[in-house]
């Protein structure tokens, strides 16, 4: 990520994703077909569970924005071993990009760094 980026974190209260995907577009001006269902990334790691957003940048710069709702909302579905479950979190990151190839390098380094935070914690304690 270059130096152009920005990270801060969103807090809400919202009883749904609709609510919060309404909200979601009024502040960061995302288009309808990238808040929907299908297209938010659905990521679990152990109990850790949160939904990210990608949007193609207008405005020629990456960052990266932390949503945090109050409580957890379902946020649609995801399938473990071929079972259909519902997906429930309240953490979202909102990925802002240029291109599309930088959507993935972008995904790619937020993992990493949240891994190394899961790893942090469990050498602690």
């Amino acid at each position: 990520m270059n130096k152009n980026i920005k990270d801060f974190i969103f807090f809400t209260d919202k009883e749904n994703i609709d609510k919060l995907n309404h909200e979601i577009r009024g502040n960061f001006l995302l288009q309808r077909d990238e808040i929907q269902d299908e297209n938010i990334e659905k990521v679990q790691f152990d109990n850790l569970k949160f939904g990210i957003y990608f949007s193609k940048s207008k405005e020629n710069k990456e960052r990266i924005l932390v949503l945090k709702n109050k409580k957890k909302i379902k946020c649609g579905h995801f399938f473990i071993n071929g079972i259909k479950k519902e997906f429930y979190t309240d953490l979202y990151f909102l990925i802002m990009h240029k291109e599309e190839k930088d959507r993935n390098v972008i995904f790619e380094e937020l993992i990493e760094k949240i891994l190394e935070i899961i790893k942090i914690k469990d050498i602690n304690l």
